[in-house]
């Protein structure tokens, strides 16, 4: 069965102490920077993995390509 499948990550990191719950480390290494730098200064870190998966393909229809027109028009 071939079915078309999309999935994206979100990572987001940061210290408790230096930036509270603001996110400080963003991408594919923040998991690991929080990780370093936990283990460097015994600072509790966090991270958030947000994984987002999607199935198939969304095919818009008629009347939405001729709204997206008219409103392109008016520009």
């Amino acid at each position: 069965m071939n079915r078309i499948t999309a999935t994206s990550r979100d990572v987001r990191a940061g210290c408790f102490v230096c930036h509270g719950t603001d996110a400080h480390w963003c991408g594919g290494n923040a998991q690991g920077l929080a990780a370093r730098h936990h283990d460097a200064t015994g600072h509790a870190t966090w991270s958030d993995i947000y994984l987002t998966v999607r199935y198939g393909e969304h095919v818009p229809s008629a009347e939405q390509l001729d709204i997206e027109q008219a409103i392109e028009a008016t520009r």
